[in-house]
């Protein structure tokens, strides 16, 4: 049986649209890229939900992970 497995990653985003509290991101760190759709919260943080693919499988046919997570604005 195969469980999922969470694994907390730091990683880089580069806001390639936003309009009013939403934002379309691009971004990711040595080992996976990730697309996300952000949403800026009333406090300084902005909440992340997307997909994610590691480097080395990016064109080989399989899904993509789910992406969660949060940014903090100063």
């Amino acid at each position: 049986m195969k469980t999922l497995k969470i694994q907390p990653e730091n990683v880089y985003l580069l806001r390639v649209f936003e309009k009013d509290r939403l934002s379309l991101n691009i971004g990711g760190n040595m080992k996976i890229g990730v697309l996300t759709l952000g949403y800026k919260t009333k406090i300084p943080i902005v909440v992340h939900s997307g997909l994610s693919k590691r480097w080395d499988k990016l064109f080989k046919p399989e899904l993509p992970g789910i992406f969660v997570g949060f940014e903090v604005r100063f």
